[in-house]
């Protein structure tokens, strides 16, 4: 019982709170029963906090949690019968449906595993989706294909955008006295075209002398090949450790990892990352507050069962654009799980949920808080080197309610049509970020794109391009509808709906685009 509960915990389906109560109270046990494990009494520190974290209050109902979520697994497991009394009388493992087929997609998947266990978590339906070896979304295309990709970035707009974020980069490895060796790490860098602006800008300003790794967090192999080519003049190679490396057009030593497990750990390093759309695309737990409490969404199969959503509009109702009818013919759909899954207690520990009336719909990303702890620690606060930028489209001061949406030939479609051909995202939590990362360095932000470009010096940017080409004015009308997408703040610009986020060691500098100057 207690391994199946540490798995909720190293999976990261048990808040803060809870974790901490659970790693430093429970007394290891033997007897498998709900009245053999003892909570033993809390540290108070100096500051009257338990463990020096958590209110009274909030230490209490983590362990009443813990305690009811164990007594509920531990039912479930245990049941009403004797298990031995059906031996022979009942499979042991459930039948294969007559009807399966082979496996060809993931439609296919999730049908024969819906069918044989019941509906699956959002979280993973969106991570078979988007990563599955065989039929992920990520992981067998190249999402930003010019012709046959789903939408377009910042940086495919114009490459000033890099340049900004080089600029950026400059002034803050200025601040922090010009370390000699620097690490710049990107998480999911698309086709390499942010970093490539970014390492070109700032390797031709930088005069002193300085060591530049690149560290790309990259699983899908068809996007390495773009990165490489695009950064890169040497040959593509695998140490024996099994990392591709290579060498930049600047002379930077370039790596790809599978995950950020894979950064190695040097204190004389300063690690600049950035997360660009990166959050938006990371699995979400859906919940609903019912009269009983809150409930998981879950994704179930619609042939199978009545299907509980609502009718979609028609396009002509909705005053979107006309669609063809196959993007509205979804083979599955969200729906409330009648009792509570182990996940359930996720948004009960958290004080931000604890007043949203009944029939609210929140999503929660439990796997942002592992990724932006894991920025965050990269910081060194001793040596007071190293920042994080975050650049994605999400809310600032208010709940996320159920924002997931699916991406198809640009425009916005069912998140549950065409699963693995069709892009997903959501709303990305900043204040989550902020309230996570707090402890462990400094948070500037978030701010709007288009007030941080503008801060950078994007102005003055364009200015030159515009009288560079003074004499083509088809170039220029490029160069200025590219400005404006990217700060403009109308619904079909980024300016306003993107934001920017940085965390630096404690006690920096503000940095510059969040209130300091170069």
């Amino acid at each position: 019982m207690f391994n199946l509960y540490r798995l909720l915990l190293a999976t990261g389906r048990v808040p803060v709170v809870a974790r901490t109560v659970y790693n430093h109270s429970i007394k290891p046990i033997r007897a498998f029963s709900a009245s053999s494990y003892n909570l033993s009494s809390p540290p108070i520190d100096e500051n009257g906090l338990y463990y020096g974290k958590f209110t009274k209050e909030e230490y209490e109902n983590a362990a009443k949690y813990i305690k009811l979520q164990i007594e509920n697994l531990e039912t479930e497991i245990k049941g009403e019968v004797n298990v031995r009394d059906n031996v022979g009388k009942m499979p042991q493992f459930p039948l294969r449906d007559s009807g399966a087929s082979e496996v060809k997609n993931l439609s296919d998947l999730f049908t024969q595993t819906i069918k044989t266990t019941g509906p699956i978590p959002l979280s993973a339906y969106m991570r078979q989706c988007l990563t599955h070896p065989e039929f992920g979304y990520y992981t067998t295309r190249n999402p930003l294909d010019r012709n046959e990709g789903d939408f377009i970035t910042s940086p495919e707009i114009s490459s000033v955008f890099g340049e900004m974020i080089g600029i950026w980069l400059l002034t803050v490895w200025q601040q922090q006295g010009k370390p000699s060796s620097i690490r710049v790490v990107e998480f999911g860098p698309g086709k390499g075209t942010l970093v490539h602006d970014v390492l070109k800008s700032f390797n031709k300003l930088a005069k002193s002398a300085v060591s530049i790794e690149i560290n790309l967090i990259e699983a899908s192999h068809v996007l390495r090949k773009e990165q490489w080519k695009l950064l890169c003049d040497q040959p593509l190679e695998t140490t024996p450790e099994g990392f591709n490396v290579s060498t930049t057009r600047w002379g930077n030593s370039i790596k790809w990892l599978d995950t950020e497990k894979d950064i190695a750990h040097d204190g004389s390093v300063a690690n600049y990352i950035l997360a660009h759309e990166f959050f938006d695309a990371l699995p979400v737990k859906g919940f609903k507050k019912t009269e009983h409490g809150w409930r998981e969404l879950v994704v179930e199969h619609t042939p199978s069962v009545v299907n509980t959503q609502s009718t979609l509009p028609e396009p002509e109702q909705a005053g979107a654009q006309k669609v063809d009818d196959e993007l509205l013919d979804t083979q599955f759909h969200l729906t409330v799980s009648p009792k509570e899954t182990p996940s359930s207690i996720i948004p009960k520990l958290s004080p931000r949920y604890k007043d949203l009336e009944v029939g609210a719909q929140i999503e929660i990303c439990t796997e942002a808080e592992l990724y932006i702890m894991k920025m965050a620690q990269l910081i060194n606060n001793e040596k007071k080197l190293g920042g994080v930028l975050v650049i994605d489209y999400g809310v600032v001061g208010q709940i996320p309610e159920m924002t997931l949406r699916g991406i198809y030939k640009h425009k916005f479609v069912s998140p549950f049509i065409k699963p693995g051909e069709v892009d997903l995202s959501i709303d990305v939590d900043f204040d989550n970020l902020v309230d996570l990362s707090s402890k462990c360095c400094a948070p500037f932000g978030p701010v709007n794109q288009g007030d941080w470009l503008h801060n950078l010096g994007i102005g003055y940017r364009v200015d030159q391009l515009l009288k560079k080409n003074s004499e083509n004015y088809e170039e220029q009308e490029k160069i200025y509808n590219a400005y404006q997408r990217l700060t403009g703040t109308d619904e079909k610009s980024m300016g306003s709906i993107y934001k920017f986020l940085c965390l630096m060691p404690h006690g920096s500098e503000t940095p510059v685009g969040f209130g300091g100057s170069a």
